[in-house]
């Protein structure tokens, strides 16, 4: 069902060809043919194409906007949440399809079991290792998979979130996790993220299109002084962290991968972030390990770190150099998410980079609740000029 606008409290206005142009944008007229055109193509497709989200709650981006207690606190319905779906149509006139957890499950239920072994095979084929994990681990994800993609295409839909946070681990509905989820969706150049990240998932939409095919890592941005060096610390630099990764950051690419055990199978909740009953009890088994990815990022390659605010008409965007940090700190891959890339800003002195500074006093995680939220996404590539192009025409503020 078509997420719609509440009572009437939110018009969608489409202006015809009017386009305002925030102060900072590349000029509309200043963009060159064939620019020009593959950016008013990639606006044209996002119009009436549809995105789904897999929630239960009413609200959107909680924890971006409201960090954890947006998830496990019963925040309630607020402006944003009900205004939120409206700006989307109004700004870049895509609709939001909301699935409950019930559906999810019913198309679960109805994939072939032969499908579901099919895939998981092909996975663990492809991987490089399979560690700490049983190919019975990697079956749920499959079928997970499997019903999302009959998902999109039972409501013509072009990405897709999935509210793992609450469905598969504080709920315990849906006994699956998302990262091999995600994996095979970037091989299709499908954007696909958890936790009903939904600027996220716009953004991996909007420069999918506009690169043809890059749908992104999406991360959590961590502070890089809750790892340990294995020399002098690392200077002007963001590490971004998740469970789920692209394996093709080119496009059209394939970068190795490693099938594991999800940070989530960490008995006891060590880092203190997830649901509070998490360190009541031991969510999953050991015949039942959640599953997660760790792929090996191509590095020494330039980056761009976006994050649309579709609330607030903004975009930002910072380049970067894409360092290895298994060199830069001590058992990289087992600290919290288990895949991390670092990033270097190549200005650090720009004041309107809010990545920077780090603080050392600070949690684990970076935060700016009620703006651009502690996630973002990362692309190969530097991606500036052709978002520009797109926020000139359509009106979106350009931080950078």
């Amino acid at each position: 069902m078509l997420m719609q606008c509440f009572r009437g409290m939110c018009v969608t206005v489409i202006i015809g060809c009017i386009i305002l142009i925030p102060a900072g944008c590349t000029p509309a007229s200043k963009i060159t043919f064939p620019e020009k055109a593959k950016v008013m193509d990639v606006v044209n497709k996002l119009k009436g194409a549809r995105i789904i989200s897999i929630q239960d709650c009413d609200k959107f981006n909680a924890i971006d906007q409201e960090g954890m207690n947006g998830v496990w606190g019963n925040s309630p319905v607020n402006d944003y949440d009900r205004y939120y779906p409206c700006r989307l149509k109004e700004y870049l006139g895509l609709e939001i399809v909301i699935v409950r957890s019930p559906e999810l499950l019913e198309e679960m239920a109805e994939i072939d079991n032969s499908q579901v072994e099919k895939v998981a095979d092909t996975w663990i084929s492809q991987a490089t290792k399979v560690k700490n994990v049983t190919r019975n681990d990697i079956l749920r994800p499959a079928r997970l998979y499997l019903a999302q993609k009959a998902l999109l295409k039972k409501y013509h839909a072009v990405a897709i979130s999935y509210n793992d946070a609450t469905l598969s681990l504080s709920d315990q509905i849906i006994n699956a996790y998302h990262p091999l989820v995600m994996l095979e969706f970037s091989k299709e150049k499908t954007p696909s993220c958890n936790q009903a990240h939904l600027d996220c998932l716009v953004t991996q939409l909007i420069v999918a299109y506009l690169t043809d095919g890059r749908i992104g890592y999406v991360g959590d941005a961590l502070n890089d002084w809750h790892f340990k060096p294995t020399g002098k610390r690392p200077e002007n630099v963001v590490i971004i962290g998740h469970c789920t990764a692209p394996i093709n950051p080119h496009g059209n690419d394939r970068i190795p991968y490693l099938i594991r055990d999800h940070i989530h199978s960490v008995v006891g909740d060590p880092y203190h972030v997830f649901s509070p009953a998490a360190k009541k009890r031991d969510w999953f088994s050991p015949d039942d390990t959640p599953t997660a990815t760790t792929v090996e990022w191509p590095t020494n390659e330039p980056v761009t770190i976006v994050k649309f605010d579709v609330f607030r008409k903004k975009v930002s965007m910072f380049k970067g150099t894409a360092l290895d940090g298994n060199a830069l700190y001590q058992n990289f891959p087992e600290i919290i998410c288990r895949n991390k890339t670092v990033i270097r800003i190549d200005d650090p002195q720009n004041k309107n980079c809010y990545l920077l500074p780090s603080d050392e006093k600070g949690g684990l995680f970076r935060n700016w609740w009620g703006t651009w939220g502690c996630h973002q996404v990362v692309f190969y590539g530097d991606q500036r000029k052709i978002l520009r192009d797109f926020a000139a025409l359509t009106g979106f503020e350009v931080v950078e």
